[in-house]
């Protein structure tokens, strides 16, 4: 509390004010009036009428998520600037009020200015996933949950050829050998378990199966083997191998390279074939792949499953960035570049769709009634790239002219593939016309919401019958598509984002200072954080508070080396540490090495994390950038006593008030991450003074007060909300109506916080907007 107000008279008008701020919402009291003419007298000059800033003085615009309380405290410390005794105590509360209730807040900017949803395409890894499926659901969908046996399947076949003389062999013994639960590393004579074969039998060895690429880009695998092999990724066996070695000169050990793009959330088909000779000394095979933010190793038993699922189209085409300047991606924008894109990836498509005519429509070359089914493949590929059925003008328009003017059924496929994937009702899903809201766009913003893509056959199923009006029905989908892995996948970039693992692609450290540091120590860091991730959300407790709090960190052997826990075994395991040392993602290793330094920690970067993401505070950018230079400080200082020193300018401190005490709660952990005591000679001081915005100080002594003050403060848990339903759902949530905000956070609350209970409302709110189901529960409310 402001010494000001200690004395009982002035603390009790400010309580009055506050609470008539609050209460009366801009109402003529005379606090709130007295307040607007202290603003037009002190503030309009720089702020202007409606809080819309100065460009000329670059003032940025007044608005925030600051309780009144909050903003009437920084207002007494900081404003007018330069001449802040000006408007303090009751002034500063009275201009709290009235700038909150006039336009610094959500709801009075909605009342300003009335939200509206834009009609907005699909983004870039919409469009992809939505390509990928609409092909893919006719090779026969996709795993909407995955298998439970992991491994792919190994078989070695082969005669043991006795010899009868005279060049004669005879067969004694047929070698047929199957296994499930194999990695991708296979020894013939070590599984066959007999001795080394000295007769002329080859043996015919193969490992098939599909593989899960957890997220998007290009991957690369690297094989492995003396011996002549076929490898297929994403193909089906009787197109040509992605690598074909079958001929081999020599007998030693080589390696086969193959980059490839892959769209995360989905198995893709593998399958290896080789043959392990009498004469070759080497009988293994291996397969190493590189994933988009990793080093080369050995494919993980996690990704490896042992049924063989149809190959998917994966358009390589690139894109313009999307828009991200609202703090997440949006479809709001259109240019040359992208109608080009556009195009090419439509074309890709058709090529695909071409390549694979007859596995897709269900029929052969040479079949009376290939034209037919060509014919109703095409009608059924349409409808599912606009996402409901045709009608007799959308069959003239879509499919009838491309038919009139091909020599035959399959010519007209390619354009009718590249119409319907260039279509405006293809690239926009809300663009509908007339039409009423119903289930068909109920099931298209479903499975956009949860998986950047089209509706799959369930969805397809209740939207014809009409389902999907009813909210019980949304919500049985809903939990049904978060078995999907397509669903972790959206997830995994939703922490992509709210973690800043962009920051991650070039960090590197010095290699004096930190010999332990080095690519491969942080691609296993990333996935520990990854594998960290998933049990979370996806255990059954699936508990918010637990990715702040949980005490353990998935390490494998090096890892644990390093960070000073001994592991028996191999893999990935759960190691717990003190809970003093260890705070769920405040404090992973993989997130401080990012927020640090290459030869340092770094408070301001990691104090800034903690505010906006962690804490859920706005923070504006500063004035004028201050660029950190270590040369400039005495080297005797602590970080600590250096970022004081940089920042304690009045102008500075509006914002590192809060950024320098939660960035100096991880000053005991290095620049990668390991627990420390002392910073060379000296002991380090995490402790300090936070005051968050509902104005209550309190006393942080290090990371664990910090998670344990975020995993229990509602402006957390509020912008935790906000942040999920951006990245789900591509637009802002006040265009649900202001009371969206407050209904989904009472439905996190009421579920103890778990993640996926609150995934399952956001897609309840954005699906049913407009619907008879949504204006049923609105009317209910009222």
């Amino acid at each position: 509390m402001l010494k000001n107000f200690q004395r009982c008279g002035q603390k009790a008008t400010w309580t009055l004010l506050v609470s008539a701020g609050l209460s009366a919402n801009l109402a003529a009291t005379p606090e709130v009036q007295r307040g607007q003419q202290i603003y037009e007298q002190l503030c309009i000059d720089c702020h202007g009428p409606n809080g819309e800033g100065n460009d000329e003085e670059f003032v940025d615009p007044l608005f925030g998520e600051k309780s009144i309380e909050s903003l009437a405290r920084k207002i007494h410390r900081t404003m007018p600037e330069d001449e802040e005794h000006l408007c303090v105590d009751e002034d500063a509360a009275a201009v709290a009020a009235y700038i909150h209730g006039a336009f610094y807040s959500v709801e009075a900017r909605a009342k300003l200015n009335p939200p509206k949803r834009d009609l907005v395409r699909l983004t870039n890894p919409q469009l992809k996933n939505s390509v990928a499926d609409v092909v893919g659901n006719f090779f026969g969908g996709h795993y909407s949950r995955l298998p439970q046996e992991q491994g792919v399947k190994f078989s070695a076949r082969g005669l043991h050829l006795e010899s009868e003389g005279q060049n004669k062999f005879s067969a004694t013994k047929r070698h047929k050998f199957e296994r499930a639960g194999e990695d991708l590393f296979v020894d013939v004579r070590q599984e066959i378990g007999e001795e080394p074969l000295t007769t002329k039998s080859d043996i015919d060895a193969s490992l098939w199966g599909s593989l899960l690429a957890e997220e998007s880009g290009t991957y690369e695998f690297v094989i492995r083997s003396a011996n002549g092999f076929r490898f297929w990724i994403n193909e089906s066996e009787s197109q040509p191998p992605s690598i074909d070695a079958w001929v081999v000169s020599g007998r030693e050990i080589r390696e086969e390279k193959l980059s490839i793009e892959l769209i995360g959330g989905r198995p893709y088909p593998i399958r290896l074939q080789w043959v392990v000779s009498p004469k070759d000394e080497h009988s293994s095979m291996q397969v190493l792949w590189k994933t988009p933010h990793g080093t080369l190793r050995p494919v993980p038993t996690r990704n490896l499953f042992n049924v063989y699922h149809p190959p998917s189209i994966v358009v390589t085409s690139s894109f313009p960035a999307d828009d991200a300047s609202f703090g997440y991606e949006r479809g709001s924008g259109i240019s040359k570049a992208w109608l080009e894109s556009v195009n090419r990836a439509a074309i890709e498509a058709a090529d695909f769709v071409d390549k694979h005519l007859d596995d897709l429509a269900k029929t052969k070359a040479g079949k009376k009634d290939r034209d037919e089914k060509i014919r109703e493949f095409a009608d059924r590929f349409v409808a599912a790239a606009l996402r409901r059925p045709l009608d007799e003008e959308d069959r003239k328009i879509y499919l009838d002219r491309h038919f009139s003017q091909a020599k035959g059924a399959n010519e007209a496929i390619r354009p009718i593939v590249i119409q319907a994937l260039t279509s405006p009702r293809f690239l926009y899903p809300e663009l509908r016309g007339k039409e009423s809201p119903d289930s068909w766009l109920v099931a298209s913003r479903l499975a956009l919401t949860l998986w950047d893509s089209l509706p799959d056959g369930n969805l397809t199923k209740a939207a014809r019958e009409g389902k999907l009006v009813s909210r019980d029905e949304v919500n049985r989908q809903a939990w049904r598509m978060l078995e999907d892995p397509r669903a972790r996948a959206k997830m995994r970039g939703f922490f992509h984002h709210w973690l800043e693992l962009e920051r991650a692609e070039n960090v590197a450290k010095d290699a004096k200072l930190f010999p332990e540091f080095d690519d491969q120590l942080m691609a296993d860091l990333r996935t520990s954080l990854e594998l960290f991730l998933d049990e979370t959300v996806w255990s059954e407790s699936s508990d918010f508070r637990q990715l702040l709090l949980a005490d353990y960190l998935m390490l494998n052997p090096r890892l644990a080396e390093v960070y000073g826990k001994k592991l028996e075994g191999d893999g990935f395991q759960r190691v717990t540490f003190d809970p003093k040392e260890r705070s769920g993602v405040v404090t992973h290793p993989f997130l401080l090495s990012n927020l640090a330094y290459h030869d340092n920690t770094s408070p301001i970067h990691r104090g800034v994390f903690l505010t906006r993401n962690v804490v859920g505070q706005q923070l504006k950018p500063p004035p004028e950038a201050t660029v950190f230079k270590d040369a400039d400080f005495d080297p005797s200082l602590t970080m600590r006593e250096k970022v004081t020193a940089l920042t304690r300018e009045k102008a500075c401190m509006a914002c590192h008030s809060s950024i320098n005490p939660l960035g100096f709660s991880l000053e005991r952990y290095d620049a990668i991450g390991r627990w420390r005591e002392k910073e060379g000679d000296k002991p380090i001081d995490a402790s300090s003074d936070f005051t968050p915005e509902t104005g209550d100080k309190i006393r942080i002594e290090g990371a664990r007060d910090v998670a344990e003050f975020a995993a229990s403060s509602p402006g957390a848990h509020r912008a935790f909300v906000r942040q999920m339903f951006h990245h789900l759902v591509k637009y802002g949530m006040v265009v649900h109506g202001l009371e969206t905000e407050e209904r989904l956070y009472q439905r996190f609350k009421n579920t103890d916080f778990k993640i996926r209970h609150l995934i399952v409302a956001i897609a309840e709110e954005a699906v049913l907007e407009g619907t008879p189901a949504d204006l049923d529960a609105k009317t209910a409310a009222r």
